[in-house]
């Protein structure tokens, strides 16, 4: 039918069951696709979404300046667009790049930002993720070391304004 728009979608949400099937590799592709399409369209909220979930799997797969890259590129694209959604998204992939990059404090901060947008927008995070986020929070206070130090960070970050985490997310990456 060449609707170019819905078969980037369906690329994007089979790269989605790729991921959460565990086959990253499948997963990326998927989503390399997606986003090239989406670019080509010029589709600036779905590349926003790409990017996320290209994003995700490139933590998954240990690849941290990558996960970076492509959560400032998001965050960029988010903040232009309004779309707070995926800047929460944005925010916590960058947090963990940040973790991942030996930046706990950054991260913290971030994640704080994050939750704080979050809780605003009455947006959860759906179950999975929230079983990672659980596990990428615990990693980094155990990077920290200093679970006070964690939790100053975390508060910190959700006293921030919104453009002051965002600045603090372009800055760091």
């Amino acid at each position: 039918m060449g609707d170019r728009l819905l078969i980037a979608t369906l690329l994007s949400n089979l790269g989605l069951l790729a991921y959460h099937q565990g086959a990253y590799a499948v997963a990326r592709a998927l989503h390399e696709q997606s986003l090239a399409l989406r670019r080509e369209l010029g589709d600036r909220p779905g590349i926003a979404v790409s990017l996320i979930n290209l994003g995700e799997v490139a933590l998954d797969q240990g690849d941290y300046l990558a996960a970076r890259a492509l959560g400032e590129e998001s965050l960029a694209i988010s903040r232009e667009l309004g779309n707070r959604l995926c800047i929460a998204l944005s925010l916590d992939r960058l947090a963990a790049a940040a973790v991942a990059l030996g930046e706990p404090t950054g991260g913290a901060r971030l994640w704080g930002a994050g939750e704080r947008l979050r809780e605003q927008l009455g947006s959860p995070r759906a179950p999975r993720a929230q079983l990672d986020f659980q596990r990428q929070v615990a990693a980094a206070r155990a990077a920290l070391g200093d679970d006070a130090a964690f939790d100053r960070a975390w508060q910190e970050g959700r006293a921030m304004t919104l453009e002051q985490a965002m600045a603090l997310a372009l800055e760091a990456a």
